[in-house]
């Protein structure tokens, strides 16, 4: 069973013993291979900006012409969020896609290979005096981010903080276990919990006692169960009640955020929005309704750069399965 990821300084009385620790098995030959791509990732982590700029871009373009499977699940999403784009105007904005995922794909070593001062000189962060000010009266936070291809760097702008967060695990233990340490620095404050275990979310909620921030992904497509559908651009999508009850139950204030990356500039932005009004309300399908409209809001800041390769619909009203092909 995968264990949280447990920063030195974290202020939440969690050991680091308590947490995913290296083990020697990794040194096994079953990982040499892995081991290889961790130091072929370093070297990438070291490329000058100009010359990792023009090997985004080629990792994109080769990432369109290889992925099928992928570019369908793109423009399946993009057909049933976006009706009234054709075919060509799907496939430009699946390029477009593309090109942004190759650049995310080399400069995600930055993040496992740098240091947190070096990371930081590389966000631009906006909105932050919107936590502070929250965090000052006391109060705890959850941070509604979707799944933009920097979500990631959203994390390491936060590392001043107090924060929680969960992620999900990979299979292969030892990239889980490398991936994970660079989400959870020794030098940040943070626990970052397994997704999908009812223990992780009761954690989460006893220690937001303490005014903390929880950066919480919630536009995935997880389970029927624990959603409601509501409109979504052109359709409707399953949205989570657990963020409204959670806000109810530790007296949390939600406020929006989103990352982005601009390719001129050689810069990540991290934008934090203004506290959703009247959340959570008495109703439920109120509450889910509003996060579907602000997910829209921050899907649009830049549409190239939301994760389209997600299967954000996963889950249909009538049962059906859309990405059965």
């Amino acid at each position: 069973m995968s264990k949280p990821f447990i920063s030195k300084n974290n202020p939440f009385s969690e050991s680091e013993i308590n947490g995913e620790v290296f083990s020697y098995s990794y040194l096994t030959p079953h990982y040499w291979l892995t081991w290889l791509f961790l130091g072929l990732s370093f070297l990438f982590a070291y490329l000058p900006k100009y010359p990792r700029t023009i090997t985004g871009a080629l990792a994109g373009k080769i990432l369109y012409i290889i992925g099928s499977s992928k570019k369908s699940i793109v423009d399946i999403n993009l057909k049933l969020t976006f009706s009234e784009l054709n075919l060509k105007e799907r496939d430009k904005l699946c390029r477009s896609f593309f090109r942004n995922l190759g650049h995310m794909y080399i400069n995600l070593p930055l993040l496992w290979w740098k240091s947190d001062n070096e990371l930081q000189k590389l966000i631009d962060k906006k909105g932050l005096n919107l936590i502070e000010k929250h965090l000052q009266k006391n109060q705890s936070i959850i941070l509604l981010a979707p799944h933009t291809l920097s979500l990631d760097f959203g994390g390491r702008a936060l590392s001043r903080y107090d924060v929680l967060s969960m992620y999900k695990p990979f299979k292969n233990k030892l990239l889980n276990w490398f991936i994970g340490r660079s989400r959870s620095k020794r030098t940040d404050k943070s626990v970052i919990y397994p997704r999908n275990t009812t223990s992780s979310i009761k954690s989460i909620i006893r220690k937001m006692k303490k005014p903390s921030v929880f950066y919480l992904l919630a536009d995935e497509d997880i389970s029927v169960e624990d959603s409601i559908f509501s409109d979504f651009f052109d359709t409707k999508k399953t949205a989570l009640k657990s963020v409204s009850k959670i806000s109810k139950i530790t007296q949390s204030k939600v406020l929006p955020c989103v990352c982005t990356y601009n390719i001129k500039k050689h810069k990540y932005i991290f934008q934090v929005f203004p506290e959703l009004e009247k959340f959570p309300s008495h109703s439920i399908e109120n509450d889910c309704s509003k996060l579907l409209s602000v997910l829209e809001k921050q899907i649009m800041i830049d549409l190239e750069q939301y994760m389209w390769t997600l299967r954000i619909y996963k889950n249909r009203p009538d049962g059906s399965d859309i990405y059965k092909i």
